[in-house]
């Protein structure tokens, strides 16, 4: 895995396990995105479907949750790790932000 100087403060693995950690993560997913650390990604893994069709602009930071699962990726815009966050809200659980290992990449 890669980290720079530029995303080492997102470089980290982030559990979420019910919806107010959603919330949590896409509140600093949205600061991140607002000061550059990070930049939406056009990633997607060869031969996964999309799970998720709304826009990550669109997803909203206190529910309701229009979706069952939430799947984005983002990217450092220096090094360009690639950044996974995931959930599952009907469950309210099985979710993270996390880097992506190279292996999968």
């Amino acid at each position: 895995m890669k980290e720079c100087g530029h995303c080492k403060e997102v470089f980290v693995t982030s559990p979420i396990g019910n919806p107010r950690g959603l919330e949590k993560a896409l509140h600093v997913v949205r600061a991140n995105l607002a000061d550059g650390t990070i930049i939406e990604s056009d990633y997607w893994p060869t031969g996964e479907i999309r799970s998720c069709n709304t826009p990550f602009s669109e997803v909203n930071g206190a529910g309701p949750y229009t979706e069952d699962v939430y799947q984005y990726y983002f990217e450092c815009p220096k090094c360009h790790q690639i950044f996974d966050l995931h959930c599952n809200t009907y469950h309210g659980s099985s979710g993270a932000w996390e880097p992506l290992d190279e292996r999968y990449l």
